[in-house]
């Protein structure tokens, strides 16, 4: 009669590395020395980054409901095209806006050059020299400010 193996024997060498994918463990034993199988736990842990679900995930709402991808897909690209209406709509406002500060400038500047031109007819000199000063200083401080904003 062949004597039976006990429990403790069976369980004496709990790490074996049965292919290239376990290397990695077999090396984590051997640093740290035998590993107690009632203790010892593996997590895999996988990232995906993506507006849209990931393939294997996508692929399983079918199994819910079958059309899931698609109402999926379709939201996915009404979402898109809102997007991309909502900032061609921003960026036309901003043109707009843009338009009317150059249209409201010009008024302004034109207006200080009538205005000095007129004092300057009725021999107000000083009058005159002022609001020309004035005009041009606000020309040339807002030109530079703009230059200021472009470059940052």
């Amino acid at each position: 009669m062949r004597p039976k193996k006990s429990r403790q024997s069976k369980q004496k060498n709990p790490v074996v590395v049965q292919d290239k994918e376990n290397d990695a463990l077999s090396r984590i034993a051997q640093l740290n020395g035998p590993i107690n199988q009632s203790n010892s736990t593996v997590h895999a842990v996988s990232r995906f980054e993506g507006p849209l679900p990931h393939p294997d995930i996508f692929k399983r709402y079918s199994e819910t409901i079958p059309d899931a991808p698609e109402r999926i897909l379709k939201q996915f690209e009404e979402d898109s095209t809102h997007i991309r209406n909502m900032q061609s709509n921003a960026l036309e406002a901003q043109k707009q806006d843009n338009s009317r500060v150059h249209w409201m400038a010009w008024s302004l500047i034109f207006g200080g050059y009538i205005l000095s031109a007129f004092f300057a007819y009725f021999n107000k000199d000083w009058l005159a020299a002022i609001i020309l000063g004035t005009t041009l200083g606000g020309t040339i401080v807002g030109f530079f400010q703009n230059k200021k904003q472009i470059k940052a």
